[in-house]
């Protein structure tokens, strides 16, 4: 997580408010599996690429098992692959990642969120299973402060493939959640929740503000019958108008 700055706090030194988001799928229209093929696809020479892409599609049974069961079991077996490789090389692909095609692909509707909660004094954390990697160049283009991602285990320069505590998924990202806003003097039931999978379920449940954004099927009946809000993000904006809202957004 990086380091929370002064621009997130009032004139007591205190938050005024938080409102946590999920990425993918809610601040874009990309996902883990997506950024993961990225990365494999460009690590090293062709070869080296080759191996990490073999090992990848050897174990896609196992992973689509686990999107449809358990995100912290998907997340173990997607960071599983990235033993190895040097978390310099990890940095500059997750860097190249978000700014070749993660940018784009950010929904301008979230943007115009992001910007309208910072005008009213709440300020935006990132709370995702991606990595530490890809959202940290994000988070800074964006001026968001903080973020809570998933982190691989490195030792001597190279990731073991094995995942940091807590794994971002579940109840940890609501526990996470907790804890942050505690820290800060600030309770949950005053801060807004932002994603789109049913898996994410008790992190919007914590919330005093609730939002489903896209919802897949599950999250939309839940929604519905807890009475939450349901927002609907699409791309379908032009790439003038979306540059133009990261600008707003980032405060540049």
């Amino acid at each position: 997580m990086s380091v929370l700055s002064s621009k997130s706090r009032n004139g007591s030194g205190r938050m005024r408010a938080v409102a946590f988001y999920d990425l993918d799928g809610t601040l874009v229209d990309l996902n883990l599996i997506h950024a993961t093929l990225y990365v494999l696809a460009n690590l090293g020479e062709w070869s080296g690429r080759a191996g990490y892409l073999m090992s990848f599609i050897g174990r896609a049974p196992r992973l689509y098992l686990a999107e449809q069961q358990d995100r912290r079991v998907l997340n173990t077996a997607l960071f599983a692959i990235f033993k190895g490789v040097s978390r310099d090389r990890l940095e500059a692909i997750g860097e190249e990642y978000c700014e070749r095609v993660l940018l784009g692909h950010l929904y301008p509707q979230a943007l115009e969120l992001l910007e309208a909660n910072r005008a009213a004094g709440i300020e935006p954390v990132l709370v995702t299973g991606s990595p530490d990697f890809i959202v940290a160049p994000l988070a800074r283009a964006l001026g968001i402060a903080d973020y809570a991602s998933n982190r691989l285990a490195i030792s001597r320069g190279r990731a073991t493939g094995r995942l940091l505590e807590p794994v971002m998924a579940g109840t940890e990202k609501a526990t996470w959640c907790a804890s942050y806003a505690a820290a800060r003097g600030i309770e949950l039931v005053d801060c807004w929740g932002y994603a789109d999978s049913f898996y994410d379920l008790p992190f919007l449940a914590a919330m005093g503000h609730p939002v489903a954004v896209n919802p897949d099927r599950r999250l939309r009946s839940t929604a519905m019958s807890r009475h939450w809000p349901v927002l609907r993000f699409d791309n379908r904006s032009d790439s003038q108008g979306l540059l133009a809202a990261m600008r707003r957004v980032a405060r540049v």
